[in-house]
């Protein structure tokens, strides 16, 4: 239901205990289990991407691999195609991926063995890394990184990046992989070593703050717009950082948040919500109620008997909710 001049209704509720716990974030967003259970990789496991150095050592053999003064074939480097195999001279395609330096040599030797009489083959990783993970955002040090042992989790990944330290409750830290996204606040990681995941090539990891305000407007200490520093930041918190309450104009009986409508239809009220802060189960209930994104607060001035003076503030037509408006 809207005004007759078609500005909303606003929806009056007293603040009781019950309500107050109720606005409070109680169960924060994880990872979903299917990557909470995926293991770290090994990082000393060769994946697509990377590079191999190949050099050869032939000896009773056909002169297959032209030698150079030291008897060597270098054969340079070779790169792991994204089916995971490399292509050697007489050799073929042979499986590198999920082998280590030491069993691909294996491998390969085991195919020389029907060439060569006699032959060794050394291998060396090249700086051409395919295990790689990107960090973007709100981090000091952004940019790829190489999977390492200290680098293998989340984590890790974020003590080398460095995020913003200063409101850790609200720097969301998105995980991408398979072009699935799944976000999860810093706090949390650092609060639930659950939390702390695997990491895998090509993962995108971006570090971004979430900026929720309130507006505080009427009889405080200093009006303007408040950042939120945290999820369940409340009436007090933000009358904390607006310096209070005015001594000389502020009717603590009429402190109120108004909240838009969670939609844009016309029906939708607005929600006022009302505190009376000579009370002290409503100071409790003030420190406990969650400001949300939007929100705006405003400190009525004294004396403030009748509730549709707020209404001449916020406009629009008024419904009662809860208890009684107050007189």
């Amino acid at each position: 239901m809207s005004a007759a001049d078609g500005t909303p209704s606003v929806q009056l509720v007293e603040v009781t205990p019950e309500i107050a716990a109720a606005s409070r974030v109680s169960r924060h967003a994880g990872f979903p289990e299917a990557l909470l259970r995926q293991p770290p990789i090994d990082p000393a496991k060769l994946v697509a991407g990377d590079g191999v150095d190949v050099t050869i050592w032939e000896k009773d053999g056909f002169g297959m691999f032209p030698a150079g003064p030291s008897g060597a074939s270098p054969l340079g480097e070779v790169l792991i195609d994204q089916a995971g195999y490399v292509s050697l001279p007489y050799l073929g395609r042979i499986r590198a991926a999920g082998e280590t330096l030491t069993t691909l040599r294996e491998v390969i030797l085991h195919r020389l063995q029907g060439l060569i009489i006699g032959a060794d083959v050394l291998l060396r990783a090249t700086d051409r890394n395919g295990k790689l993970v990107v960090i973007q955002g709100d981090v000091a040090k952004p940019g790829a990184y190489p999977i390492e042992q200290t680098t293998r989790r989340l984590s890790g990944l974020l003590g080398m990046a460095a995020p913003n330290p200063q409101r850790p409750e609200q720097l969301s830290i998105t995980h991408i992989r398979n072009g699935q996204a799944h976000a999860v606040r810093l706090a949390d990681i650092y609060r639930d070593p659950s939390q702390d995941i695997a990491l895998y090539p090509e993962d995108k990891v971006i570090a971004a703050m979430v900026e929720e305000h309130v507006v505080v407007l009427g009889a405080a200490g200093a009006q303007g717009r408040l950042v939120l520093s945290k999820r369940n930041y409340s009436v007090i918190d933000a009358l904390g950082e607006a310096h209070g309450m005015n001594d000389a104009t502020a009717h603590p009986k009429g402190v109120y948040v108004l909240r838009q409508a969670e939609t844009a239809e016309p029906e939708q009220p607005m929600t006022l919500y009302h505190f009376d802060l000579t009370r002290p189960d409503q100071m409790g209930s003030a420190g406990m109620f969650r400001i949300a994104d939007g929100d705006l607060l405003y400190i009525s001035d004294a004396p403030f008997t009748k509730v549709q003076k707020v209404m001449s503030v916020f406009g629009g037509m008024i419904t009662g909710a809860g208890n009684s408006a107050v007189r």
